[in-house]
């Protein structure tokens, strides 16, 4: 997009910022489409390695165990921590999972009101190339009115009815 001062006087100036405009929203509009995509296949990846939610938001909650199975699977071989999270489901990984699921959370969140923002600006954009077109044409239509003011100033060296109080000097 140009800058004011670079603005060339004319249409073809002002036609290259209206086309500006409208490509840097639609540019943003296909951010937001692309970033949206890339935070769904990032939440579905982890999704599948057990560590978040789906990017669909149709999470089933684990069911909960009993003390006692949570004993016996403290004692069975790795293949019985199918549903564990992959820091695993002791102390220790408890304690890193609820920062880690924090974390996770907050960071879905700010993902998705970033590619709304994306999606704001592209069409906000998209928008203010219609209107910047709309107040050229009608500038240009204003421009292009004649008005004749007899109060206006006339040049006396040109326009033989104006009369001055000032009589130029003679050589």
């Amino acid at each position: 997009m140009t800058n004011t001062g670079d603005v060339v006087a004319g249409a073809g100036g002002f036609q290259a910022d209206v086309e500006s405009l409208k490509s840097e929203g639609t540019n943003f509009v296909k951010l937001s489409d692309d970033f949206s995509s890339s935070v769904a296949r990032l939440m579905d990846g982890l999704h599948k390695l057990n560590a978040g939610p789906p990017s669909n938001g149709k999470e089933k909650a684990p069911p909960e165990k009993s003390l006692g199975e949570q004993f016996l699977s403290g004692l069975t071989t790795f293949d019985s921590k199918d549903g564990a999270p992959p820091w695993g489901d002791d102390e220790l990984g408890e304690n890193f999972g609820v920062v880690y699921e924090g974390v996770r959370d907050g960071m879905y969140e700010s993902m998705g009101h970033l590619a709304a923002k994306f999606q704001e600006i592209g069409k906000a954009l998209t928008s203010m190339s219609k209107n910047h077109a709309e107040n050229e044409d009608f500038n240009d239509s204003l421009m292009k009115q004649h008005v004749e003011n007899k109060r206006a100033w006339r040049d006396p060296t040109v326009d033989g009815d104006v009369r001055t109080s000032i009589t130029p000097a003679r050589h």
